[in-house]
């Protein structure tokens, strides 16, 4: 298992490098330059100011050459300054980067907690009202766009009845409640950013564990287990929900790419401090090293994912962590 963990981190290191190349060069072709954006408000700026600004930004350089510079950097995690103010890259990520991990983990748990059992009881009870309420609660889910989902649970929620806040991480006197008032305090305001994250990958988990539980219920060992007296639940839970399970690890470690981006919306929405909203941030000033330290954390934390995706597979699956050569020795 450590031969398998360790070949597939060798495999991520040219994904990542080919993840920064690409975004490095879109991100340099795209209209505007950060120089135009801090000086096109004044028109007393002379065009050899400008070319002082590019010169003490680097901008003047090759890409080439600013790429090879930055990867200089980002090998002692060092990410620049941000061109808006000046701070370190690495802390501002660090001190938005808490709250989109609370949030993204928090509906990967809710996706597993809801949408598998979900699945398994509508496959079980195929045909059912609960079965073509799931497959309706799918569809819904697969068409609807979070940022329009959002602005009517906030109308709902936060406006109409008042129930939940609107916006932000916390309440305005949140430094003067206690302990447990502040965990409550914030996850009434982590309620509809996580429920809306959740929500397109709740439907889809729970569909695709309906589709692979059905096919596993239908095999002949589990035929034999019902023959041998085993109990329902002993044979869905124990035995068919090991296998069916496969195929929804592969499509959750697809999944968390959709939540790290989801996040620059419901973040900008909801008005969240995280790494999202930076993102966007950063995009609309065209502040380049915070918008290349984004995307590489995101990236990381994508490469992550699907690794413990790979990982959990071949848990699942001790198949996969058997090399070729193994396989023909059997």
């Amino acid at each position: 298992m450590i031969h398998y963990i360790a070949k597939r981190l060798l495999g991520l290191v040219p994904v990542f490098f080919g993840i920064t190349i690409i975004s490095f060069i879109v991100i340099h072709l795209a209209p505007g330059k950060p120089t135009d954006i801090q000086t096109s408000l004044n028109p007393k700026v002379s065009f050899e100011a400008r070319a002082r600004l590019e010169k003490l930004y680097g901008l003047d350089k090759p890409l080439r050459t600013q790429y090879t510079d930055w990867l200089r950097r980002i090998v002692v995690f060092d990410f620049g300054r941000s061109y808006v103010d000046d701070r370190p890259v690495t802390v501002k990520i660090l001190e938005r980067i808490p709250i989109t991990l609370l949030i993204n983990v928090s509906s990967i748990i809710l996706i597993l907690a809801v949408g598998i059992p979900l699945g398994v009881i509508s496959a079980t009870r195929r045909g059912s009202s609960l079965d073509r309420f799931t497959t309706i609660f799918s569809f819904i889910g697969f068409s609807v766009p979070e940022f329009w989902l959002a602005l009517l649970l906030m109308s709902l929620f936060c406006i109409t009845l008042g129930w939940l806040p609107i916006s932000g991480i916390t309440s305005l006197d949140f430094e003067y409640y206690g302990l447990f008032a502040k965990i409550v305090d914030i996850a009434r305001h982590l309620v509809l950013p996580v429920c809306i994250s959740a929500f397109a990958g709740l439907a889809g988990i729970s569909r695709y564990m309906r589709t692979s539980m059905i096919g596993i219920i239908h095999q002949d060992y589990i035929r034999m287990a019902r023959a041998k007296g085993l109990k329902e639940n002993v044979i869905i839970y124990r035995h068919a929900l090991k296998n069916a399970i496969l195929p929804v690890i592969t499509i959750l470690g697809l999944s968390v790419p959709g939540l790290i981006g989801g996040s620059v919306i419901f973040e900008s929405i909801f008005a969240i401090p995280g790494m999202g909203r930076l993102f966007y941030e950063s995009v609309m000033a065209r502040d380049y090293p915070t918008i290349m330290g984004v995307l590489s954390i995101g990236a990381i934390l994508t490469l992550i994912g699907n690794m413990a995706a790979d990982i959990a597979y071949s848990y699942a699956d001790p198949r996969i962590r058997i090399s070729p050569d193994q396989k023909s020795s059997i």
